[in-house]
């Protein structure tokens, strides 16, 4: 059963609650689909996946992006890789956004946020809802390759 129908993350707000339940919703996917070689499209998904929710999340928290975050940027194309690495860094962002997604306090959810070298503003609420969305077009997309 899908996390949002198994009552899965049930002490967050909506907003927040769909954004935990798709992130376990891609972890799964993604780690049935994954082939044991991934190879270098697949594993830029993955690579993808998991420095695209490190990178929105540094934003919804009101953060610019650190020297790190945009060496792993770069470095998303870098070829094939080992299976279970970049899945646990998958997990490991997965996991760290959704314990940080419990420590917000009454979030406004029409509060700007900025993103990008240009700081765009956007409401973070909307921002919680394309990491979720941008999150599982990828899963899709790495789906699709593995099939």
């Amino acid at each position: 059963m899908e996390p949002w129908l198994a009552g899965k993350h049930a002490d967050l707000d909506p907003i927040r609650r769909l954004l935990a339940c798709s992130l376990d919703h891609a972890l799964a996917d993604v780690r049935k689909w994954t082939p044991a070689e991934p190879g270098a499209a697949v594993a830029f998904h993955l690579r993808h996946i998991a420095g695209s929710v490190d990178r929105l999340w540094t934003y919804a928290l009101g953060g610019q992006l650190s020297e790190d975050q945009l060496a792993s940027l770069q470095s998303e194309s870098q070829g094939a890789g080992d299976r279970e690495d970049l899945l646990d860094a998958v997990a490991a962002v997965f996991e760290r956004v959704q314990t940080q997604l419990r420590m917000l306090e009454d979030l406004d959810y029409r509060e700007p946020r900025y993103v990008g070298r240009q700081r765009v503003e956007v409401p973070i609420g909307l921002l919680l809802g394309h990491i979720a969305e941008h999150t599982q077009r990828h899963t899709g997309q790495l789906i699709a390759l593995s099939k």
